[in-house]
């Protein structure tokens, strides 16, 4: 078995597997029946903001129950060995705990389009002089934004050197 450890609180390490994570899966509970949803997302200030249709069974739940998890991954490696078998990844993972709901500020809800889209297409991490664009305000009213308020993080980093695990575990509360 691998050796166990936690690394201070890891705040910073998970943070940045969280940035760098181009797909999330978030968990809602609808009365005792789970839904688990991937999205790609925006992680900021300790809050997780994804956009949406203004209908589904996401915000359905979240009315009801705005208690959620958030999870991401990344496998950084080649599968390794375990007792003789090839059946250990290398890996990151993280996990939020949090409150969801809709993001009806307009100026808020601008600037988290704006930073979702830096995220995920080049020319709007462009300045405007070099052909970037903005997320125009024009465009809000066309999709939901929901966002996160993050309470708890908890990650897990996994490696194998020289045939040994190596689990890493980190914690933090806002």
């Amino acid at each position: 078995m691998g050796k166990f450890e936690t690394s201070g609180d890891g705040l910073q390490e998970m943070e940045e597997i969280l940035k760098n994570a181009e797909v999330g899966r978030v968990a809602f509970c609808d009365d005792s029946v789970p839904y688990v949803v991937p999205l790609n997302f925006l992680y900021y200030d300790a809050r997780i903001a994804f956009h949406c249709a203004w209908k589904g069974k996401k915000l359905d739940i979240i009315q009801k129950n705005p208690n959620c998890c958030f999870e991401v991954d990344e496998f950084m490696g080649e599968v390794s060995y375990h007792y003789d078998e090839r059946c250990h990844l290398d890996y990151d993972s993280v996990l939020a705990f949090g409150k969801a709901h809709v993001e009806n500020d307009e100026t808020e809800k601008t600037r988290l389009l704006q930073l979702f889209a830096e995220k995920y297409s080049e020319i709007y991490r462009r300045p405007l002089s070099e052909g970037g664009k903005r997320f125009g305000k024009s465009r809000v009213s066309e999709c939901c934004c929901v966002v996160i308020n993050v309470e708890e993080l908890t990650g897990r980093r996994e490696r194998t050197r020289e045939g040994k695990r190596k689990k890493i575990m980190w914690q933090h509360r806002f």
